[in-house]
C-alpha cells in the first residue's frame, strides 16, 4: 500500500529532512503526524522561550497538518506530548483545553511523569 503525504502549503518541511509531516495509507482512514514542533511557516521556531506560544504553535501546526487531511481536531484521537520541565504542564494543558473539548484526546505520559 503506498503512502501519501499531506503537506499544507502553509507548512514548513525541511528540503532535506526524510520524513513526511503526516501521511495516510491510500484509501485509509487514519491519519498518521510526525511530532510537531513550534515552528512557523518561515521553518524559524516561534516563541523562543515561551510555551504558551510555542504550544499554540504546534497546535496551530497539527490543525493545518489534521485539515488538510479532511477533519477537524475533534478528530484526533491521540497526543503525545514531551517537555523539558513539568512546570511547562499546566500551561501546555490550559492551551489544549483552548483547541479540544471533551472527551479529550488521551496523552500518554512520559517515564518522567511529564507529559
Amino acid at each position: 500500500m503506498a503512502h501519501v503525504e499531506i503537506l499544507p502549503e502553509r507548512m514548513y518541511k525541511a528540503p532535506h529532512a526524510p520524513f513526511s509531516l503526516a501521511t495516510r495509507t491510500r484509501g485509509s482512514t487514519p491519519l498518521h503526524l510526525s511530532g510537531q514542533v513550534a515552528q512557523g511557516p518561515d521553518g524559524r521556531t516561534v516563541g523562543q522561550g515561551d510555551i504558551e506560544r510555542q504550544t499554540v504553535q504546534i497546535l496551530e501546526n497539527m490543525r493545518a497538518l489534521v485539515e488538510a487531511a479532511g477533519g477537524t481536531l475533534a478528530d484526533v484521537a491521540r497526543i503525545v506530548v514531551y517537555l523539558t520541565s513539568r512546570e511547562h504542564l499546566r500551561t501546555v494543558l490550559d492551551v489544549r483545553r483552548r483547541y479540544f473539548q471533551e472527551p479529550y484526546p488521551p496523552r500518554r505520559r512520559s517515564s518522567r511523569g511529564i507529559g
